[in-house]
């Protein structure tokens, strides 16, 4: 997200300084630290919302809870191609370390065998981190495999935030790669013609007529991993961004030359291993 702000549009004053809060409910797991609020699912984990700079919302809301904010992964049993899609949804919440100065959540699920088949063998662990002072927040997951458990092939997992596409137009991946994009309603039939594959499609009489003839595809806003640092969204009214952020590449598989998937018409954003 941007850089905290001396007061918020709507003024609400914003505290830099102020400690994080955490506060639980048999439904939501809210954190804040003056300068921004997280709002996650609970026991699920979804992040449903991020309060920031005078917007009560920056997930889109529009989608419903579970379509905002979530991790997923791709998986397929032994002797199975096809992949089994799967938004990991925790069923236990504890809160793992909380002081003024961080707030560190955990929301788990766990395999068992009555799931063979059903479920991806793996205990997963969804952590989620808030500092004082920082307009940001820290995602990361653990994945354990016990010895004994059935053998499965991952074909990727992935952090995905779906963004409010009444506000975040400007998408950028570097200083020479970034722009105004289409709106997702611009892919739908009047506006956008499918093409060859489902992810390609002529802009036939976007909202947007200077994008009238383009093609849309997301797999253009590819990137190589040694290069893929930064990327996300920025809105103009009122001015903010939203930025994915690789601290490093420890958790990616395939090498510096491998291209993933970065930010594309949703607007969406999406870190993927």
């Amino acid at each position: 997200m941007g850089p905290p702000r001396a007061a918020s549009p709507a003024g609400a004053a914003v505290d830099a300084t102020a400690g994080v809060r955490v506060t639980v409910s048999d439904r939501y797991v809210e954190i804040k630290n003056g300068i921004f609020e997280l709002m996650l699912s609970n026991p699920d984990g979804i992040v449903t919302g991020v309060r920031y700079n005078g917007v009560d919302n920056l997930m889109e809301i529009l989608n419903k809870e579970d379509n905002r904010g979530y991790w997923d992964l791709v998986w397929n049993p032994p002797g199975k191609k096809t992949g089994i899609f799967d938004v990991i949804k925790g069923t236990e919440f504890r809160i793992i370390y909380h002081d003024e100065n961080q707030a560190e959540v955990s929301f788990t699920r766990n395999w068992d065998p009555s799931l063979e088949g059903k479920a991806v063998p793996l205990n997963i662990d969804k952590r989620f981190i808030v500092l004082r002072g920082s307009s940001g927040f820290y995602t990361y997951g653990i994945y354990e495999h016990k010895e004994g458990w059935p053998d499965f092939g991952l074909g990727e997992t992935r952090v995905a935030f779906k963004l409010r596409k009444d506000k975040f137009h400007y998408m950028a991946l570097a200083d020479d790669r970034q722009r105004i994009m289409p709106m997702p309603d611009d892919r739908l039939p009047p506006r956008g013609q499918p093409l060859a594959y489902p992810e390609a499609v002529l802009l036939v009489d976007p909202i947007n007529p200077d994008l009238r003839g383009e093609v849309d595809d997301k797999y253009q806003y590819s990137y190589e991993d040694q290069y893929n640092n930064v990327h996300g969204w920025m809105s103009f009214d009122p001015p903010i961004g939203f930025w994915q952020i690789t601290p490093s590449d420890e958790f990616r598989t395939g090498g510096p030359l491998k291209q993933n998937l970065t930010s594309h018409v949703g607007p969406t954003t999406l870190a993927v291993s």
